[in-house]
């Protein structure tokens, strides 16, 4: 098997819906599998795969396990030589998976490669990053946005090739051999997942390279969206995790108050002081 398409859902059946299609009318030429794994949602995003897409493998989980989780469900369910993470809210266009293939292929000291994401509108998607920095996370997490270009790369021309730290998740290929036996540390179960897993890819010796090549569709993080108070108290201790990982214990303590606050404007909840103490 040359490639393994895994796609997490959770409550995104209609955009599910075109993204499989999309895959059913512009396949890769190479052979694949493609891997739903349905991270418990309630409508009817499952169901819908069953039925309308019977050849697909689909795993039903019964709670849900993350974006993190998932993914790594249905890597252990996989045989590719190559993983394709695609997201639920995207359409590939004709030529998409294969280039990207094509391109492990070609570039063997690629370890990672991702493409051009477009909005529905036809507009560009920025979605190359540095590595972040403590004073990165103190500006994002500040609403400094203008801190960041370096950062967020925001000159950058999307119509090039080239390495790049840190590619958006929506649309990445993996090369099997670069993992080791996980796509993902499942203690960030939402959010910087991605971050480190480009991080343990790099160190590696191995390169992470953006193509213009190859684009999809992006409708963008509709399940992100649908965050309830728990699940955005669980994306803020994973931004937490991150940081006291990588840059030690005082970058918790820098940024801990800063995500209480904006937990706390965006639920009104006092459960923001749950961000003292990481599980």
């Amino acid at each position: 098997m040359k490639l393994s398409i895994i796609i997490t859902s959770w409550n995104t059946r209609r955009l599910l819906h075109a993204c499989l299609q999309s895959i059913r009318i512009y396949p890769p030429r190479c052979t694949w599998e493609i891997i739903v794994v349905d991270n418990a949602s309630i409508d009817g995003s499952a169901e819908m795969v069953s039925t309308d897409f019977p050849e697909i493998q689909l795993i039903k989980n019964s709670v849900n396990t993350g974006y993190a989780g998932g993914n790594n469900i249905g890597f252990a369910n996989s045989s590719g030589e190559y993983v394709l993470l695609l997201g639920s809210d995207t359409e590939v266009f004709p030529g998409t998976i294969q280039r990207m293939a094509d391109f492990l292929d070609e570039k063997k000291t690629a370890g990672i490669v991702s493409c051009r994401l477009q909005l529905p509108d036809g507009s560009l998607q920025h979605s190359c990053k540095r590595f972040p920095s403590i004073g990165n996370a103190v500006a994002m997490y500040c609403s400094l946005h203008f801190l960041n270009r370096r950062y967020l790369m925001s000159s950058f021309d999307h119509t090039v090739e080239k390495e790049i730290d840190q590619p958006d998740a929506t649309c990445i290929m993996i090369r099997r051999s670069a993992l080791d036996g996980y796509i993902f540390d499942e203690r960030f179960s939402i959010l910087y997942n991605d971050v480190d897993l480009c991080q343990r890819i790099k160190e590696k010796g191995l390169k992470i390279i953006f193509t213009p090549t190859a684009k999809i569709i992006h409708h963008g993080s509709q399940s992100t969206k649908q965050a309830s108070p728990e699940l955005r108290l669980v994306m803020y201790r994973n931004i937490l995790m991150y940081y006291q990982l990588y840059f030690g214990f005082s970058s918790r303590i820098m940024l801990t108050p800063i995500l209480m606050f904006r937990y706390f404007v965006t639920t009104r909840s006092t459960a923001a002081l749950k961000l003292l103490s990481l599980p």
